[in-house]
């Protein structure tokens, strides 16, 4: 039986209770038996089970259609995959339902990293290691979901990348089973992906991080999940904040990875990264001016370590949340201090709403999207002042400042509409307006962490009730999966009625 002839469901169930072995192997290490083998039989149990299926399938012939049923397959994995990763979890934290361990497995396939653990230092190592392994697993899916499933379509992002795939995409590869692409394409991108997870690993490891500390940091910085097994980053040192900035651009730009290179061009030019490079330095401008200013208020204003520090804490938590990770640098706090202000958590919020690149692990609305709306509208500044001008650049930048722009212009309508929605919802579960908004930004986003430091006060995962977490993971779902995915098979399936 060939894998390549399984359903993708069943594959993925597979491979979950496969990897399940390794915080089992953990949890027995650490002395921890009874959590060991309750993730020792619950993968063995989902293997069998996946096993089974497969051979109770084979044989069945199933016709491969370009675009129908994707997003039903796309839904039944970021549902069905997360409920089980969730059993071991429930088995093992006893203050936990089902649903609990639902929800925190959502959030980490997702790369969203809301978790409704309240005290990190409680749960067993293994647990944390499980909800890292989810949140990478989930990075490495949707890579390789982005170029095997969504660009021949001209989703996710795509349709700003190549306006025709032509010889692109190779006809047979499109008649593939959907699993079959996406292990094909899982392939090149798991190497790299897997190989830059170990060496920020090691280089971490070097730069005095525990070892185990340091494998959850660089895991949570791949896959922008942010997933620590303790509430903060906390002071890792000058030096492994700079490694894990240096890794988080790999969320900017899909040319980083294999299979996702698109048009060959010099990384200076590249319009995501220089797009990032302007929203981080603006910001970074704004908010350390706002914390001079209060410096002075205070005749610190001259304390030029402080300025240092408060304009690197900024810079790496600007980048961290504009790849929709979640980091917050131990100098983002610190500021306070110097300049006796409060960060601006609404800053971050927006910058989680930008989001990082596009066919990366990355939420958001996405850089390309906002480089083509800049482009727009400064193409539309200059017919202002002279209307008969011709738009000037490259082929692909006048595509990007036309039709690229319309393109980016109804995601970004269609995400503001779907975050109203969401925020209509969870007001209905009894939330005030402002908690419902950052709550809603931090799951449409996919950035977790940002619900304990966009407001006032924190907010916690953990204090919401059932129907507001339910509203929260399906937005969750949404967010990872592009909502204009599902708008746009929605319209295509109409179109052919």
């Amino acid at each position: 039986m060939r894998l390549a002839k399984v359903p993708l469901l069943v594959t993925m169930i597979g491979a979950t209770g496969l990897l399940m072995l390794v915080p089992s192997a953990k949890a027995f290490a650490d002395g921890q038996s009874p959590v060991g083998r309750d993730f020792l039989y619950s993968g063995l149990a989902c293997t069998l089970f996946a096993v089974f299926l497969a051979l109770a399938m084979t044989g069945q012939e199933r016709k491969h259609s370009r675009s129908d049923g994707l997003f039903p397959l796309l839904t039944a994995i970021y549902l069905l995959i997360p409920a089980v990763m969730a059993i071991p979890v429930a088995e093992s934290l006893p203050q936990f339902r089902f649903v609990d361990a639902w929800f925190e497995m959502i959030s980490s396939f997702t790369t969203t990293g809301a978790t409704l653990i309240d005290l990190p230092r409680r749960v067993p190592a293994a647990v944390h290691l499980w909800r890292g392994m989810a949140g990478w697993m989930g990075g490495l899916f949707i890579l390789s979901a982005a170029t095997a499933l969504l660009a021949p379509l001209r989703l996710g992002g795509y349709e700003l990348i190549r306006r025709n795939l032509g010889s692109g995409t190779s006809a047979g590869v499109v008649t593939l089973s959907p699993g079959a692409r996406l292990q094909s394409h899982a392939a090149i991108v798991l190497p790299a992906f897997a190989g830059l997870t170990m060496a920020l690993w090691v280089l971490l490891t070097m730069m005095g991080v525990p070892g185990f500390d340091a494998l959850m940091q660089s895991m949570a910085t791949l896959s922008t999940s942010g997933i620590l097994p303790r509430e903060i980053l906390g002071g890792i040192g000058l030096g492994a904040e700079i490694l894990i900035f240096a890794f988080l651009a790999i969320a900017l730009s899909r040319r980083f990875l294999p299979g996702h290179g698109g048009r060959r061009m010099a990384l200076r030019q590249d319009p995501e990264l220089r797009t990032a490079a302007t929203i981080i330095a603006l910001v970074s401008l704004f908010v350390l001016a706002r914390h001079w200013a209060g410096a002075f208020e205070i005749r610190e204003g001259e304390n030029l370590p402080a300025m240092g520090r408060a304009a690197w804490g900024t810079a790496f938590t600007s980048l961290s949340f504009l790849t929709t990770t979640g980091f917050v640098s131990q100098d983002w706090i610190a500021s306070r201090v110097w300049s006796g202000l409060t960060p601006p958590g609404l800053v971050l919020m927006g910058l989680a709403l930008l989001g990082g690149g596009v066919a990366t692990t990355a939420g958001g609305v996405k850089l390309l999207r906002i480089y083509s709306l800049m482009r727009l509208g400064r193409a539309e500044a200059e017919r202002m002042i002279y209307p008969s001008i011709v738009t000037g650049g490259s082929e692909y930048d006048r595509f990007l400042a036309t039709t690229g722009a319309r393109s980016a212009w109804l995601f970004a309508m269609v995400f503001v509409l779907v975050s109203v929605a969401v925020v209509a919802l969870l007001l209905l579960t009894g939330m005030s307006l402002e908690t419902g908004l950052i709550f809603t930004v931090a799951s449409m986003s996919n950035t977790g962490p940002l619900a304990a430091v966009a407001g006032d006060a924190p907010l916690y995962w953990v204090l919401l009730n059932d129907p507001a977490r339910t509203v929260l993971a399906l937005a969750m779902i949404l967010g990872r999966l592009e909502i204009l995915v599902f708008l746009a098979l929605i319209l295509g399936r109409v179109q052919r009625k």
